[in-house]
Parts: C-alpha cells; sequence; structure tokens
C-alpha cells in the first residue's frame, strides 16, 4: 500500500511520457523483494538438510515475529530513488550502460563504502548506540538471510546513506551512473547481506585455494555468524580486510569455515509426510513466505491478486517434481525429526469428513460440535455450533526448533499423525501405525504414551467459552 502512488505514477508517467525510469525503480522493488524471497526458501531448505549449517540451533516464533517486516528496507529505498528522480533528476534520464560509472562503483565500494561502514559498525557496538539501536538486529544469533535487513529505521537510514548513497550519489555528480551500475551493485549488497546471514557455508575451499589473497576481499557465512554469536569482532560489510587490519577478525573464524564444510547431511531419527492442501499452501509451508507460514493457514487479499502467478507456480511444482524432500527440521529431546513434503495437493483417496456440504451442516442443531477426523477442517457456516479443529494436540516445550504453523493448526500445534510418528520415535516402538504383519498399536497405550511425553489435548471450543 506504501507504494501504491508511486506504481500509479509510474504507469502514468509512461504513458503519458514514455517516461520509463520510474517503471524501473519498481521492477528493481520486485526483483529484490523477489531476491529475497529465493534466500528465504533456498536456506531454509539447506538448513532443514543439515549439511554444512554453522549454528546448529533452533529458530522460534519471536524471531520469526520480529523478522517479518524484513522488506522495510526494500520499500525505503525505493521511495528514496522515487524522490530522487521525481525532485533531483526530473525529466532527465540516466544512460542504460557506463563502463566507467561501473568501474567507478567499484572502487567507491572497495574503499570509502567499507571503510566508513566499518567504523560506524563498531560504532553500533558502543553500549550506548547498542543498547538503544543495534541490539535489535542482534536478536537473532541464529540469522536467516532476512535478518540481514532488520533494523530499526535510524539504521535503515544510515545504511542507505553509507551503503548505497557513497557510490551512487558519487557517480551522479561526477556523471557517468547508468541503469545497469545501479541495479547491479544494490543487488550484489543483497546478494552479499542474504548470504552472510543464510547460516548454511557456500563458499567452497577452491575459492581460497585459487587464490589466497580472497580471504581479505570476501567474507564467508561463517565470518559473519561469529558476529552474531560473539558480537565483538568480524565488523566487516562484505571485505574481512579491516577486520585484519585493525585486529578485530576472530580467531576462530578459519577453524568455524572448515567445520562448517565439514558439516554432514543430518540423518533424522523419524519422518513426517505431509502434502500441499490449498493452492495457497505453497505460500503458507515453511519454504513459503515465512510471515504466513508462522500462522494457522488463512485467505489473504493479496494472495487473491496473485492466484494466476500461484496457478503457474503449482503447475509447475506438481508436474514436474514427484519426489519429496525435507522443509522442516524439529528437536525433541534427543530426537531428529524430519517433515518431508510430497509436492502434490492431495491424494487420491478420501477420507469420510473431508466432503462434509453446507446441506449437511444445516440439519446440525443449535451447539452442535463438529469434530473432523481428517486433515481439512470444515468450513465454519453456522455461529451457534462449535468447530474443533484438525485432530492434533499441543507440543511440549521442549520442543525446539519450532517457526511453522502446520495448515490451519495454531502455533506450537501439530497433528494427531504427526504427534504419533514423533511419539512412536520416542517410545521405540517398531510397529507400523497402519498394520500389515503387526497389529497397529492399541489408542490408549499411544494416547498414555504422548501424555507421558508431555503432549497436551487441545480444548475443545465449547469449554474455552465457560
Amino acid at each position: 500500500m506504501v507504494l501504491a502512488p508511486l506504481v500509479i505514477d509510474s504507469i502514468y508517467s509512461y504513458a503519458s511520457m514514455r517516461d520509463g525510469e520510474k517503471l524501473l525503480i519498481v521492477a528493481l522493488t520486485v526483483w529484490r523483494i523477489v531476491h529475497g524471497q529465493i534466500w528465504i526458501s533456498v536456506s531454509r531448505y539447506l538448513t532443514a538438510k543439515g549439511a554444512k549449517r554453522i549454528v546448529n540451533k533452533s529458530i522460534e516464533f519471536d524471531q520469526v515475529d520480529r523478522e517479518r517486516t524484513w522488506d522495510d528496507q526494500v520499500i525505503f529505498n525505493s521511495l528514496v530513488i522515487y524522490l530522487l528522480k521525481l525532485y533531483v533528476l526530473g525529466t532527465n534520464t540516466l544512460p542504460f550502460w557506463r563502463l566507467d560509472g561501473m568501474a567507478l562503483v567499484v572502487l567507491l565500494h572497495v574503499g570509502p563504502v567499507e571503510f566508513i561502514y566499518y567504523w560506524f559498525h563498531r560504532a553500533l557496538h558502543h553500549h550506548f548506540l547498542y543498547s538503544r539501536y543495534h541490539s535489535h538486529h542482534h536478536s537473532s544469533i541464529v540469522t536467516e538471510p532476512i535478518t540481514a535487513v532488520v533494523h530499526p529505521f535510524a539504521e535503515h537510514i544510515s545504511y542507505t546513506i553509507i551503503v548505497a548513497g557513497i557510490p551512487i550519489v558519487t557517480t551522479f555528480l561526477c556523471g557517468t551512473v547508468s541503469h545497469v551500475s545501479i541495479f547491479l551493485y544494490i543487488s550484489y549488497i543483497d546478494f552479499m547481506n542474504s548470504m552472510g546471514h543464510c547460516n548454511i557455508e557456500l563458499i567452497p575451499r577452491s575459492f581460497f585455494s585459487l587464490f589466497p589473497p580472497l580471504k581479505y576481499l570476501l567474507y564467508t557465512p561463517s565470518f559473519h555468524s561469529l558476529h552474531h554469536t560473539q558480537f565483538r569482532t568480524n565488523y566487516a560489510l562484505t571485505m574481512p580486510i579491516y577486520d585484519y587490519m585493525y585486529g578485530t577478525n576472530d580467531k576462530s573464524s578459519d577453524s568455524l569455515y572448515e567445520t562448517s564444510l565439514e558439516q554432514e547431511e543430518e540423518k533424522p531419527d523419524a519422518i513426517h509426510l505431509t502434502h500441499l492442501t490449498s493452492l495457497d499452501s505453497i505460500y503458507h509451508f515453511r519454504l513459503g513466505f515465512s510471515s504466513l507460514s508462522s500462522h494457522p493457514l488463512s485467505s489473504r487479499c493479496y494472495l487473491v491478486l496473485m492466484r494466476p502467478f500461484t496457478i503457474i507456480i503449482s503447475f509447475i511444482l506438481t508436474s514436474f517434481s514427484s519426489r519429496a524432500f525435507v522443509f522442516e527440521r524439529n528437536r525433541f529431546r534427543d530426537l531428529t525429526i524430519h517433515s518431508h513434503l510430497l509436492p502434490k495437493f492431495s491424494s487420491h483417496i478420501w477420507l469420510v469428513g473431508d466432503g462434509l456440504s453446507k446441506e449437511d451442516q444445516k440439519k446440525a442443531r443449535k451447539g452442535t460440535l463438529f469434530i473432523p477426523f481428517s486433515q481439512f477442517p470444515p468450513s465454519k457456516l453456522l455461529k451457534d455450533c462449535f468447530y474443533h479443529t484438525t485432530p492434533a494436540m499441543i507440543i511440549p516445550d521442549s520442543a525446539q526448533n519450532i517457526d511453522s504453523c502446520e495448515n490451519w493448526l495454531g502455533r506450537r500445534v501439530m497433528s494427531a499423525w504427526r504427534v504419533g510418528g514423533i511419539v512412536h520415535a520416542l517410545e521405540g516402538w517398531e510397529e507400523h501405525e497402519c498394520g500389515l504383519e503387526v497389529p497397529m498399536a492399541n489408542p490408549p497405550r499411544v494416547w498414555e504414551a504422548a501424555l507421558r511425553n508431555g503432549f497436551k489435548p487441545l480444548v475443545l471450543p465449547s469449554l474455552e467459552t465457560k
């Protein structure tokens, strides 16, 4: 909504005056949001697998809530560029490409930008500024790509002036700025910021063995991860050279880098297999939109506008991918539990209860309690009746890395079939839930084991009102 006037004015300017530069600002904004979302999805997939993971700790709902406004920086930057175009550049246009301008941007980044950012970052770790501003960013010990842009507004202003302002404004004053230099430089900063916070070591050894000085010119995700765990080391923006020059490089940087590269893919003790439900569930599961996956599945108005794109993505996902893949990793005591997604919307066998019609609901008497026994809860048609959720239980506080919701269920609530798999693993049972040769475990035994391991039943909605 904040950018709506910008989009409208951009379309009007192009239609009336054939001025396409404002549309380029909109395109850059969309690209930055898509780029950020790609990093979120890829990093969550890789951290769930476990290979080359740097910090083996959990992410919880409070961090997801704190970082849900990660696009604020993108919106703010877009408004600044738009105002510069409107009041400084005016009807003048920039060239598409200039080699001298691109070279000047590189020199300005290596020199003034990295140097000023280093000392500004160190100043932010002084207790006066840290307690008032920068501590918000460092609340996330286990970082995700979007952690990179989660800051108080005052820091957004400072970073815009230092990181983007110095190269772009200088090249503008020198008459060498171009569309390509702005796009590539901002994309480079976004890429390096996201990589540095992804919690997966992505830089191979060959980079540094082929060119050893690159160690001082390119930071690694493990290098910056130490800044979030040790707080007073590794201040660099993207180039560690100033940390080495001024003695603030963490002594364990090299060893953590090697240890992270040797981290093998995790083998789970139990696997929960699930599938997509509605079209919008593509965005809701953990590799989708983090702001949606941290809440029960529900409709959003902007998802309706994205429906054509959603249909395309769902077609690609279900047509060209048939193997289940890991998308979530949880810890429960000594168990590692993975959730695997089968890229299909539903199975061909439907359980009784999924097809509850509106006509059937209207036959219910006042005060009727609807208790579904399948994954799909019935639509809440009658206001004088109660609707229970999908069979589910509240998980114990000891369960770790719980930062997303399972379909329509609330926070820290798991479906009964998912709980059943965890309980089987905790108890060390070898029985199959869908018994073939071995008889299925009796329900009271499973129920008692679930309660013994800390799972709690959900309160019926009719009882909550009393």
